[in-house]
C-alpha cells in the first residue's frame, strides 16, 4: 500500500513563487538600448561642440507625435527604434558640421 500526500501540491510554492509570463521574463533579461546612432564615436570632434550644434543632426516625429533625433549621416541606417538615436548633448564626432 502506498501513503498518499496529505495536502495537494502547491505548484507555486513548488516553483519557488509566482510563475512570469514569457513577456515578462524578457523584460527581466533584457537590457535597455542605448542611443548608438553616431557617425563615428562621440568625443572624436572639435572640443566645447556638441551634436545639438551640428549641421547633421534630424528629428524626426513618430506617428504618436514624439520627436526622436538622429544623425542624418546615417540616414540609411535608421530604424524606428531607440538603437539609433542620438543624445543632442553628446559630445561631437570628428564629422562635426557647423550648422548652415
Amino acid at each position: 500500500m502506498t501513503a498518499r500526500p496529505a495536502a495537494p501540491l502547491d505548484l507555486v510554492e513548488l516553483a519557488g513563487g509566482p510563475m512570469l509570463t514569457p513577456a515578462q521574463r524578457r523584460k527581466l533579461h533584457r537590457k535597455a538600448t542605448k542611443p548608438n546612432g553616431y557617425a563615428k564615436p562621440p568625443g572624436s570632434g572639435p572640443a566645447g561642440e556638441t551634436c545639438k550644434s551640428c549641421d547633421h543632426i534630424r528629428r524626426t516625429q513618430s506617428d504618436g507625435g514624439n520627436q526622436f533625433r538622429k544623425c542624418g549621416l546615417l540616414e540609411a541606417h535608421w530604424t524606428r527604434g531607440p538603437g539609433t538615436d542620438i543624445l543632442a548633448g553628446a559630445a561631437a564626432c570628428s564629422l562635426w558640421k557647423p550648422k548652415r
